[in-house]
């Protein structure tokens, strides 16, 4: 089926570019990562050896917006992006991406370095400054994903002035070199999100799960998740998955799905007594 895939994201490179999002990058246990936030090494290198070999151009997406101009991307770029900066990014994908000699980009949520993560078990936590710095240094594009960590949608003016602002401020002072773009947390924003990222002087911010477009700052996103194998990679890269999940029948499929969870755990239950 590999072949299938290559062929299928051959077919939409010479149509457009993608903007790919992730969180972590590591060998998690299911149940240490209730969100699925986290794409095993294995899954992420076969992920990246597909863009690869169907011939996109990786960039950062700072890059990406230079060369969209305002407007939709020429085809055949694609992005890597992450959300957070969890210490996995530093750990497993810098070296993933140094092997393949590709560029990505770090999204920061500046409160959080060097803190616990809360929501994921067994130790995890965020990037600490000196982790930042190696990625700094080796080329990743650092950018900016709020303060706190607040969804922006229904923000004031003057938190989304906090939140983007200050992320911006903090990082730049740390690496000493301009931030370019913002993450929405959650992927959401509204109006008064959209107006702090422009005044923050940002050339892009992205979004995900559907929302966005090739607006330079609402891009859009194709988020991936531990959860996903290749079918599901390629349909959310070709824009098909979020229609589907959404509609009439993914709804009714998850729900036979849950359902049929449930009636598997009372039955392992009622087996051990």
């Amino acid at each position: 089926m590999t072949a299938a895939w290559r062929r299928a994201l051959r077919a939409l490179r010479r149509r457009r570019s993608v903007n790919v999002g992730y969180h972590g990058v590591d060998d998690v246990p299911p149940a240490s990562d209730p969100e699925n936030l986290c794409v095993s090494p294995a899954r992420f290198r076969a992920q990246l050896g597909l863009l690869m070999d169907a011939g996109f151009e990786l960039v950062t997406v700072a890059e990406l917006a230079e060369r969209a101009a305002g407007g939709p991307p020429p085809p055949g770029l694609a992005t890597l992006s992450f959300d957070d900066g969890l210490e996995d990014n530093h750990r497993v994908l810098l070296p993933i991406l140094r092997a393949a000699g590709v560029p990505a980009t770090v999204y920061v949520t500046t409160s959080f370095i060097g803190r616990p993560n809360p929501w994921r078990r067994g130790g995890a936590r965020y990037m600490t400054e000196e982790e930042l710095l190696a990625l700094h240094a080796a080329g990743i594009e650092i950018g900016a994903h709020s303060v706190t960590h607040r969804d922006l949608s229904a923000a004031s003016k003057e938190i989304c002035e906090r939140e983007v602002a200050g992320s911006v401020t903090a990082l730049e002072r740390l690496t000493g070199t301009p931030v370019r773009t913002f993450a929405y947390p959650y992927c959401s924003y509204g109006e008064a999100a959209v107006a702090a990222v422009r005044r923050a002087g940002l050339i892009a911010a992205v979004t995900c799960e559907g929302r966005g477009d090739w607006s330079p700052l609402t891009m859009k996103r194709a988020l991936i998740t531990g959860r996903d194998g290749l079918a599901s990679f390629v349909a959310k890269l070709w824009d098909v998955y979020q229609p589907a999940f959404e509609s009439g029948p993914g709804r009714a499929a998850r729900s036979m799905s849950r359902i049929a969870r449930v009636r598997a755990r009372n039955a392992r239950e009622a087996r051990h007594g």
